[in-house]
């Protein structure tokens, strides 16, 4: 069975991987379609949103504005945690929405570890318990 763990660690992680290696290796301006692919961000929507932004480069900062309203998956799971000041402890709730889970797998996957809040190490024990059949994400 796969799960949503398999998932966030071949998908999710490198991307997250590599654009820390990208900020710490690249001077500012970017390269548009070097930060578009790395945010995983789909060519139309990436248009889109340097034409409404009015953004003719892009310096660190807009790509994190950029990676708030992007449209892959890494952005999606960035812009929840960033509008909940990314948080230091996750109760079921907060981890379903911020990775667009199933609020009862996640909820079954804390039952099953005993807890009620989790730390951002016990992440990948609650998603190692959720299937990813059970999950929006393609694999």
């Amino acid at each position: 069975m796969l799960t949503f763990l398999d998932y966030y660690e071949q998908e999710i992680q490198p991307q997250i991987a590599a654009l820390d290696v990208f900020l710490k290796s690249e001077e500012p301006p970017y390269d548009s379609d070097t930060a578009r692919d790395l945010l995983g961000i789909s060519p139309e929507c990436w248009e889109r949103l340097l034409q409404e932004e009015k953004i003719s480069f892009i310096t660190r900062g807009i790509l994190l504005q950029l990676m708030k309203k992007g449209d892959s998956p890494l952005c999606g799971m960035f812009r929840r945690a960033s509008m909940l000041y990314l948080p230091e402890a996750y109760t079921p709730e907060v981890i379903a929405y911020i990775f667009d889970l199933p609020i009862a797998a996640v909820r079954a996957a804390a039952r099953h570890l005993k807890g009620n809040t989790f730390t951002d190490a016990m992440l990948p024990q609650i998603f190692a318990r959720i299937s990813l059949a059970d999950t929006r994400f393609p694999f």
